[in-house]
């Protein structure tokens, strides 16, 4: 009987202290919840989308992350809905993947309860992003841009340029773009898309009026850019962009900021807010810390054109 008892009682001791530990587990790893909003999908925002997830695994939020990720589509609304909804949800903080997704974000925080943090943002002031809220910016100075494309097609000078008249990163990012190239003779022809089924038509559009097409950050342009490779195929024109993938766009060379580093970036901002490390209104917005330049030396030969060896020194060591 006494040996009974005592078996019991370690038993006992045993289930206590293994529900003591599970309790204290519980309160040492809480769970976090947050929301990613991504404007669009395409392969650019995709990467930027893994870098933050890969990022928040390797700092140990892996098993105590609740993580809900939607695409609005292209559509502001939408968008709108979606952080929102996030809200709602009471997540603990919403990651905002683009300009009009991080304007969403911030318009439905609640008056900053929820705090947000942004990706792949080319212009945060001229966006009117501040407030509760810091990330990460994709901007490249435009000049340094151009004056590849110069290097690349010295003889070139009418550049067309597809853009979303109603994505405020992307206005500024064409304004940046006519100052420069005037200053560097250059003459920017813009065509306008709102949606990326009207993409192509913009694009064909500029065909027997431009030498070459860039395509900057417009995340409207960049989605559909397969469909703008296509056209400048077919019709010998040179197509410059700033992200995206060389082989399926068809484009003759990228110059951008590495899409899935600025991921990796935002995420150890996130890291630092969730951890109770730091607010999103007392973090300095962030730029890119690699930048890129990818040569395509397929779409080179059908063109006739070769790469100086300037640029493909660039291509290796990057900016």
């Amino acid at each position: 009987m006494v040996f009974g008892k005592i078996i019991k009682s370690v038993n006992a001791f045993a289930l206590a202290l293994t529900l003591n530990f599970s309790a204290l587990a519980e309160i040492t790893s809480p769970t976090y919840k947050i929301g990613v909003l991504q404007i669009i999908e395409h392969p650019a925002l995709d990467k930027t989308c893994q870098g933050i997830r890969d990022e928040l695994t390797s700092q140990g939020f892996k098993e105590t992350l609740q993580w809900s990720w939607d695409s609005a589509q292209g559509n502001p609304a939408l968008a709108t809905q979606i952080a929102q909804k996030y809200v709602g949800n009471q997540v603990d903080l919403i990651v905002a993947i683009g300009t009009t997704a991080a304007q969403a974000a911030l318009n439905a925080s609640n008056k900053g309860q929820v705090q947000v943090v942004f990706a792949s943002v080319t212009d945060p002031k001229g966006a009117n992003l501040v407030g509760n809220v810091t990330g990460v910016s994709n901007f490249i100075p435009t000049k340094d841009q151009l004056e590849i494309l110069i290097k690349i097609i010295p003889d070139k000078k009418r550049l067309g340029v597809v853009y979303n008249a109603g994505e405020a990163n992307s206005v500024s990012l064409l304004e940046k773009m006519q100052e420069c190239a005037k200053q560097m003779g250059l003459e920017i022809i813009p065509a306008t898309a709102s949606k990326t089924s009207e993409v192509a038509s913009a694009a064909q559009g500029l065909i027997g009026k431009v030498d070459a097409i860039f395509i900057n950050n417009d995340n409207t342009a960049l989605a559909a850019i397969k469909s703008i490779g296509k056209i400048c195929g077919e019709n010998h024109i040179p197509l410059f962009a700033s992200d995206g993938d060389l082989k399926e766009s068809g484009s003759l060379a990228l110059l951008g900021a590495d899409q899935y580093e600025i991921g990796r970036q935002t995420g150890r901002l996130v890291a630092k807010i969730l951890r109770g490390e730091s607010q999103a209104k007392d973090m300095e917005v962030e730029y890119p810390k690699q930048v890129a330049v990818d040569l395509n030396d397929k779409v080179a030969q059908d063109l006739n054109i070769q790469f100086p060896d300037s640029i493909r020194i660039k291509k290796e060591t990057k900016l």
